[in-house]
């Protein structure tokens, strides 16, 4: 049986990024070899800082004028790719206000009016109950379902996933990889790329393995286990690898959060309703749910920070308060003292320029006296430099944060939360971009926190880590 027609192939592939603070280029991918099939779904894993990302550019030619390119490249004729980045919501257009206006516009900006409706489309991935919605109301999974949506409705011959696995439930992981092995039977192909071996992965034909920018072997997904993700440093949804359960600590009976009879509702559309939660000195609280059922919003209504056409009822009590207090009567600021919240965008949350300045200045410093500044600052510092410690986050103390991964921004960001002193920590979606070593490194601080008499409450698709890492794991539905 004759072999199926290449679409993109690499041999001897290198690539270096241009680095004017050093004399030699950075040297992101060197010595690639890889081919893709028609028909075919590749599944390329590795650390992070192996390469990923960037071999997701180059397979998508989005690499032109940002370095240099040696080696052999081919893609077939005139094959055109299209690419889901690993920062999905900021390829939604902005344009439109319904998602079948978002999922339409592509094809429209690139000239082409035939071709499937947008519902047809969206029935491809398996959440044509998304039709008819605004954008503004979808969850961050659904927002990423939506943007990769409108990149299938051009029919590009090879389809690049930069982590496609980000906020997505694993319901919505496996109709993604059935949806992507339609595609490929449709005369198309797949190259995906991340940290993590999930559904996704182990639905491809085969996986790569990318250490320190060049793939090291290639094997069926099917013959990719637990213990060769953990050997490359990539996180397994399935097995925690060589990371045990972290230790957790006991829980006091003393409560340092509570929430009655909280109900959150966007015009007629009701996301939460009548849920009580509350939280002892050193407890760990998983949410988990499906995609849209309101996880990210019940955190961002605790930290004050729901959106302004939300209506937020119920009651909060914080620290050492005797008495509720009405949740739409109390101020975000006023509760940053108590809560700190870590999206799932960190990037939003960052201001300074480099990480240590962010740490070091990006938070204001307590009311204090003009005479006593310096000392302050002083005090600032070292506790600045031991948070750099602690979060793994030394070695970039003079990056800037927008050049750092997705998972270490994340880290940057709790790390500021720590800094204000909030006992409980609000973490959404906090394995984004995670690989096995970053998951330790959030393991360790969140279990650090606990210990030292916080809280944490955290929402993950991840029901095998949300089961090690929390005392109680809560489940909200539709």
């Amino acid at each position: 049986m004759p072999e199926p027609p290449v679409v993109w192939e690499c041999v001897a592939v290198g690539f270096s990024y241009p680095e004017a603070s050093v004399s030699a280029p950075v040297r992101a991918l060197h010595a690639v070899d890889l081919t893709v099939h028609r028909g075919e779904m590749v599944a390329v894993l590795g650390a992070e800082g192996s390469g990923t990302s960037t071999l997701c550019r180059l397979a998508a030619d989005l690499l032109d004028g940002r370095g240099t390119v040696y080696g052999s490249l081919r893609r077939a004729g005139d094959a055109g790719s299209a690419m889901l980045g690993d920062d999905p919501e900021a390829q939604l257009t902005g344009m439109t206000t319904f998602v079948d206006d978002e999922v339409r516009l592509p094809r429209r900006l690139h000239g082409r009016l035939d071709g499937s409706d947008a519902v047809e489309v969206l029935a491809e991935l398996g959440v044509e109950h998304l039709s008819g919605r605004r954008v503004g109301t979808l969850s961050g999974g659904e927002r990423q379902l939506v943007a990769l949506a409108s990149l299938v409705s051009l029919r590009p011959a090879l389809l690049v996933l930069d982590q496609p696995s980000l906020s997505l439930d694993p319901d919505a992981r496996t109709l993604l990889a059935r949806a992507l092995r339609r595609f490929c039977d449709g005369g198309g192909a797949v190259l995906l790329a991340g940290h993590q071996h999930d559904e996704l992965s182990a639905g491809a034909d085969r996986i790569g393995v990318l250490e320190r920018g060049t793939i090291t072997r290639t094997v069926e997904a099917a013959r990719f286990t637990a213990a060769d993700c953990a050997a490359i440093g990539v996180w397994s949804t399935e097995s925690h690898g060589s990371d045990p359960a972290p230790h957790r600590t006991a829980v006091s009976a003393k409560p340092c959060l509570r929430v009655e009879n909280l109900g959150i509702a966007r015009g007629e559309r009701v996301l939460v309703d009548d849920l009580d939660l509350s939280l002892g000195v050193g407890e760990v609280v998983a949410l988990v749910g499906s995609n849209g059922v309101g996880k990210s919003t019940v955190l961002r209504a605790i930290a004050g920070l729901s959106e302004p056409d939300a209506r937020v009822s119920g009651e909060l009590w914080v620290g050492d308060a005797p008495d509720p207090t009405a949740l739409h009567a109390v101020p975000a600021h006023r509760r940053a003292r108590y809560v700190g919240w870590v999206g799932q965008d960190p990037s939003a949350q960052l201001s300074a320029s480099s990480v240590r300045g962010e740490l070091e200045r990006g938070v204001p410093l307590p009311p204090h006296r003009r005479r006593d500044r310096r000392r302050l600052r002083a005090e600032r510092s070292d506790t600045a430099a031991s948070l750099l410690e602690t979060s793994g986050l030394a070695p970039h103390a003079e990056t800037h944060p927008f050049d750092l991964g997705q998972a270490q921004r994340t880290d940057l960001v709790i790390a500021t939360a720590q800094l204000l002193g909030a006992s409980v920590l609000l973490l959404d979606e906090p394995t984004l971009g995670r690989d096995l070593a970053g998951m330790q490194r959030l393991n360790r601080t969140i279990s650090t926190h606990a210990d030292g008499g916080g809280a944490v409450i955290l929402t993950t698709h991840d029901l095998h880590w949300a089961r090690s890492i929390a005392h109680r794991v809560v489940h909200l539905g539709d």
